[in-house]
């Protein structure tokens, strides 16, 4: 039981280590909002810490980056994530809905329609 203890503590420890610069670039970039309510901080930051905790991820398993510079590119998305978000998903919103056009005029020449 000792045992299973400890490993969870490590466990929570080296999980709440990797989100320290996400939390804190997020929490940089509040000090820039004038004006949020406390919901709208929350959920700033909850974005902020969440992007750029899995972007962090994605990026240390496709390099061998050192840790001093994926904790370096977590801070920073973790501060520009809240504004980013929303932009990004409308540009591969957009990308999306133009796939099947594509497609379409790909394999179905406009002279072969009916």
């Amino acid at each position: 039981m000792k045992h299973l203890i400890h490993e969870a503590a490590l466990a929570t420890s080296a999980f709440v280590a990797g989100l320290i610069p996400s939390a804190l670039g997020a929490a940089v970039s509040l000090a820039y909002e004038a004006g949020l309510t406390w919901r709208q901080r929350f959920v700033q930051l909850s974005v902020g810490v969440c992007v750029s905790y899995f972007v962090g991820g994605a990026i240390h398993s496709i390099t061998d980056w050192s840790a001093f510079v994926l904790q370096a590119i977590q801070f920073v998305t973790g501060m520009i994530a809240y504004k980013a978000t929303p932009r990004i998903t409308h540009a591969l919103v957009e990308r999306v809905a133009e796939i099947p056009a594509a497609l379409i005029d790909r394999f179905l020449p406009r002279g072969d329609r009916s």
